[in-house]
């Protein structure tokens, strides 16, 4: 630790006359130097010196997940010593739900100038069972004498009516929710109860810094889930990332102004949630200064009407109030939604999924999907858009629409929905695969006649993804073996298939492959090279990593 540090020499002069010291270095252009390294690179050169040693001793500790510093496969001296450096220097601490309250616990009353703290839920797997909400108290006492914000991933609602959150007068009445700035729930299948409702609400009142909130219902299919239940005097902060899933939004314009807060919201998603009710309530210049929507409707099979007013309102909304959108997920129907209001955002939107919202499996139906002239216009005004993701008629794979999809001068990750080109009536010979000739073809059209400097990075065409299922085993039909969805058409079962093209590392050659689940199955690989026209091999997974 005592030895000089290395000296540079500069090219063309004598190393005994002009020479610069890597220890001479000012500590920023330093820092500089070693954020650019990789973490084991880091350790390595803190042994050089003890300057280098205590500039990179900060860096390498300012952001640790707790399970390391708990690693038990350390020797105890070395977990000692880690565990004092990361008390000093640690700012950000990961902690996962597996970790003992205890240790939870003495990390943040000894770890004095932590800034934030990422708590991912790991419902069934924590080694002692405990209250989620108790845990978040616990978490809430510790960081609010430094300030420090809380971010919780994965949540869970349990029912709250957990014993201890009972019996300890949960939640409490003051000082609760003040550190939290983020709160994500994860999904399940158990419809929440009122009363666990009810608690997530108080606790969303007492957290006036809470920016991001995610809010995940019920995963049954169609199911309209729970919603709050506000009383006088009751309002939400002002979010600005919002998440409703499996939401029932029965609010309306009376409730939204005395309960509700959009003023700086900056992301919204809307999934599986009645959206006509939602826009009706909602002020849409509440709505202007949206970056990020992803809007998805439940009420197409209960309130067909509701579902085209929503996709008028959400084409109102899109083309006269908001006003630079950089993300747009939607789900409409695209006959109803015309292009002109994407055209508005042409200068911002850098990534785009535009699909329908009626969507069947008949072969013989025609699909509303963006047609080739629409696709050329989009292509000629959206030159930010680097992802997208549509829908596209099997009879109409057309040439032209291909062609004009590879105009788009940024776009490089590419999704296109279809149907399958199997005939329930037609037969093939064995080692025929339509489906994967037509993928085939397009993937070789698209890399062919893409102009200009931008290259495919990613492209997948989704084969049967159009809606999900329920196979009657009673009726005869059963699942592909291995696969746990599956699709009909004309009553034959067939899983969904998604075949990729993707560039290689070194930027020369196209991996073609399919993947099918379970990934115990294996993928099959098609490996070849488009730009140069030589044809692909059919390999097998194991195959393709030996290489």
């Amino acid at each position: 630790m005592e030895e000089p540090c290395s000296t540079l020499a500069l090219p063309g002069l004598p190393c005994y006359n002009t020479s610069l010291r890597l220890d001479n270095l000012c500590t920023d252009v330093l820092l500089l130097v070693f954020e650019n390294l990789h973490p084991a690179g880091l350790s390595t050169l803190a042994c050089v010196c003890r300057r280098f040693n205590e500039i990179i001793t900060p860096m390498i500790y300012h952001t640790v997940p707790l399970d390391l510093l708990l690693d038990e496969q350390h020797p105890e001296e070395i977990l000692s010593r880690r565990q004092g450096k990361a008390f000093t220097y640690t700012r950000q601490l990961f902690i996962g739900g597996d970790i003992k309250q205890d240790d939870i616990k003495r990390f943040l009353a000894n770890t004095k100038e932590l800034q934030s703290v990422k708590y991912t839920y790991s419902p069934g797997r924590s080694v002692e069972p405990i209250c989620p909400w108790k845990q978040v108290y616990d978490m809430e006492v510790h960081l609010r004498e430094g300030n420090a914000k809380l971010y919780i991933d994965n949540f869970t609602l349990t029912n709250p009516i957990d014993e201890a959150w009972k019996i300890g007068d949960f939640p409490p009445t003051t000082d609760f929710g003040k550190s939290l700035v983020s709160l994500k729930m994860g999904s399940t299948q158990v419809l929440h109860s009122e009363s666990a409702l009810d608690i997530l609400k108080k606790l969303l009142l007492r957290a006036p810094i809470l920016e991001t909130f995610h809010y995940m219902g019920s995963r049954a299919p169609r199911v309209p889930g729970r919603q709050f239940i506000f009383e006088e005097n009751q309002r939400l902060p002002p979010f600005g990332d919002l998440m409703l899933k499996n939401y029932d939004w029965k609010h309306d314009a009376g409730d939204v102004k005395l309960h509700w807060d959009f003023s700086r919201i900056r992301s919204l998603a809307l999934l599986m949630i009645p959206v006509y009710k939602f826009l009706e309530s909602v002020p849409f210049s509440d709505l202007a200064q949206l970056q990020h929507l992803h809007v998805e409707d439940y009420s197409e099979a209960i309130e067909h009407e509701n579902s085209r007013r929503a996709t008028e309102k959400l084409y109102a909304l899109i083309k006269e109030d908001i006003r630079a959108l950089q993300t747009l997920n939607l789900t409409c129907f695209i006959e109803l939604f015309h292009i002109d209001a994407l055209l508005v955002h042409a200068q911002s939107l850098t990534s785009l999924v535009f699909r329908n919202h009626h969507i069947s499996n008949n072969l013989r139906q025609h699909r509303p999907v963006l047609n080739a002239e629409q696709l050329t216009i989009l292509s000629k005004s959206q030159t930010s858009l680097e992802s997208l993701e549509i829908d596209i008629d099997h009879r109409a794979f057309p040439e032209t629409c291909l062609l004009a999809l590879c105009q788009f001068p940024r776009l490089h990750s590419l999704v296109l929905h279809t149907q399958t080109v199997i005939q329930p009536d037609s037969s093939h010979r064995p080692g025929q695969d339509p489906d994967l000739t037509r993928a085939y073809d397009c993937f070789t059209l698209l890399v062919r006649q893409r102009p200009g400097p931008t290259k495919w990075q990613r492209v997948v065409i989704n084969v049967g993804g159009w809606r999900e299922r329920v196979v009657n085993h009673r009726a005869g039909r059963k699942p592909r073996i291995g696969h746990s969805k599956t699709y009909t058409y004309y009553g034959a079962c067939v899983s969904q298939r998604y075949f990729v093209l993707e560039e290689s590392a070194s930027g020369q050659e196209d991996l073609i492959y399919e993947e099918l689940p379970p990934k115990d199955e294996g993928l099959t690989h098609f490996h070849g090279n488009l730009r140069t026209g030589r044809s692909f091999v059919p390999q097998t997974k194991v195959e393709e990593d030996k290489r």
